[in-house]
């Protein structure tokens, strides 16, 4: 069929305006004979074929791994850690910081040696770490309901998996 437009022909293709519901339902009948079945297995095959993480379905949530309890009881602060099984804490990573920023100074124990594939040779904490700190200046420093100390905290799950680092506050209330 052909349209004439100011002089100019324009050549329609046949039938490519014709019959809309036609072409609709004869796409919607080709569609309904798709086998279903057929495509469920090709779903199940892709679903299979993903690779099981063991690490990926170990991973604890960080506050399951290193559950933490801070708190000021007088004149010290008090941190608890409890380090879940199979998880440490870097004794290099722990850090508290003052109502100002400024670093408050922490005696920490020991730790146990510990050579680390990200790190290197480090010390760790495993199990329980109870943490006291004095504040002294650092208290008068801070007011009631105010969350003046940032406690910063790394650990990893012996499986390979490091946590990013953590930071909690702890205030007076």
């Amino acid at each position: 069929m052909a349209v004439v437009y100011d002089g100019i022909e324009k050549k329609e293709a046949m039938g490519m305006k014709r019959y809309p519901l036609l072409k609709i339902g004869l796409l919607a009948w080709c569609l309904s004979q798709a086998p279903i079945g057929e495509a469920a297995g090709a779903l199940d095959f892709f679903q299979s074929s993903a690779p099981q993480n063991d690490l990926a379905n170990s991973i604890l949530p960080v506050d399951t791994a290193f559950e933490f309890l801070g708190f000021v009881q007088g004149q010290r602060l008090q941190l608890l850690w409890r380090v879940e099984p199979g998880h440490y804490l870097y004794r290099s990573r722990l850090k508290v910081a003052g109502p100002n920023g400024e670093r408050v100074a922490v005696q920490l124990p020991e730790g146990e040696s510990y050579h680390d594939e990200y790190f290197g040779d480090v010390l760790i904490y495993r199990g329980d770490l109870a943490l006291d700190v004095s504040l002294g200046s650092d208290l008068s420093k801070a007011k009631e309901g105010v969350k003046p100390f940032l406690i910063e905290y790394q650990g990893c799950a012996e499986a390979g998996y490091c946590y990013p680092p953590q930071k909690r506050w702890v205030g007076l209330d």
